[in-house]
């Protein structure tokens, strides 16, 4: 299993920010969910308060949150008196989660928007609220260079992994050691591996994020295909297992630093970054 290396977290954390600028003077924005706070920064603005934030440092990593972002808890369930506090110009929220709008726009003008839906169409989602958050914020003007680096970076895997293009890969996240959420379409890896030129060896159905949970017996009939664990990757009692090892699928694994599965363009072309330093570095 080939462990990831203190280079490749640095190559990522790279991606797409070297040319955002931050702006000091702009609204106050408390962001709610961690795919909506990529946007942001990617657009140069550091929110005043980020939900979960600590967390986001640890999961999504990519790009670096400032330490005096606050906290103001939980996704899910934020802690609205410290919001209101803040005085925030501007709430920024996912649809579909957390505290109802109404609620958040007794505290200030809410921006919702939407990535993963009923739709699954994440990329396009991403691109639009990318535009509105923009808008929002001032700050359309940057949305351009945001694209062109993105293109960039996914430009840099794709020439990096032409040698691998004629296998396939199965993107996995373990939930245990019986099961794992296998990524296709609807995801942002979908779009990741179309981009860079790699074909994913599962095609078969997935939920509203882009994702199916499958048994070790449904992963084991996947035969010829690199697996990409995200991390932390498979259990370490599974791996040690005697299944394990009888398993030909589970013989050539790549397992990658955090990458958030919910996550923006910024997941996105980390995630492209990642799998090219982790299959260069398994030959």
């Amino acid at each position: 299993m080939v462990k990831w290396t203190r280079r490749s977290v640095l190559t990522a954390t790279s991606l797409l920010v070297g040319g955002a600028r931050a702006h000091a003077a702009g609204p106050r924005v408390v962001v709610l969910d961690w795919a909506l706070t990529e946007l942001a920064l990617l657009l140069g603005v550091t929110p005043a308060a980020v939900a979960e934030a600590p967390y986001y440092r640890t999961r999504v990593a990519t790009p670096n949150l400032p330490t005096a972002v606050v906290d103001v808890g939980l996704r899910a369930q934020p802690n609205l008196a410290l919001i209101a506090s803040l005085r925030p110009d501007l709430i920024v929220r996912l649809r579909h989660y957390g505290p109802r709008q109404a609620r958040l726009e007794a505290i200030a003008p809410t921006l919702e928007l939407a990535i993963y839906d009923a739709d699954r169409r994440p990329y396009d989602r991403s691109l639009q609220a990318l535009a509105r958050l923009g808008d929002a914020c001032g700050t359309a003007a940057e949305a351009p260079a945001v694209l062109a680096r993105l293109d960039a970076t996914l430009a840099r895997a794709s020439a990096r992994l032409a040698a691998h293009r004629g296998r396939p890969v199965l993107i996995a996240n373990f939930a245990d050691d019986r099961r794992a959420d296998v990524f296709g379409e609807g995801s942002l890896f979908q779009t990741a591996l179309e981009r860079i030129g790699l074909t994913n060896a599962y095609a078969g159905p997935t939920n509203m994020w882009g994702f199916a949970t499958l048994g070790l017996d449904r992963l084991a009939r996947v035969e010829g295909a690199r697996l990409v664990a995200l991390s932390p990757g498979p259990p370490a009692a599974l791996a040690r297992s005697a299944l394990w090892r009888a398993m030909p699928a589970f013989q050539d694994v790549v397992t990658l630093p955090p990458v958030w599965v919910y996550g923006g363009l910024a997941s996105m072309a980390r995630f492209a970054t990642l799998l090219a330093d982790a299959i260069e570095n398994a030959r």
